[in-house]
């Protein structure tokens, strides 16, 4: 799916995005719903791409979401420099 098209697609489309911003409110009912998200892999993806490291994306949040985006932009550093 190109762009964000996948979000139409999305488990949480319709729900309340606080959840997947505060991560403490509903937490284990937000990862639920990532869980059985069809488009996860998209989510995650467009968070890593665009380096969005606040709430939840793809089933991820706080230090594995930071980790993930951190290697993606060191492989980017990576690529970068090779050229």
């Amino acid at each position: 799916m190109a762009g964000t098209d996948w979000y139409r697609h999305a488990a949480c489309a319709g729900q309340d995005h606080l959840d997947w911003f505060d991560v403490d409110c509903n937490l284990q009912q937000t990862l639920a719903i990532c869980n059985k998200c069809d488009v996860k892999q998209a989510c995650l993806s467009t968070a890593v791409k665009h380096r969005m490291v606040e709430g939840v994306w793809g089933g991820l949040y706080g230090k594995r979401l930071i980790a993930m985006v951190d290697e993606h932009r060191s492989n980017d550093a990576t690529l970068d420099d090779a050229a």
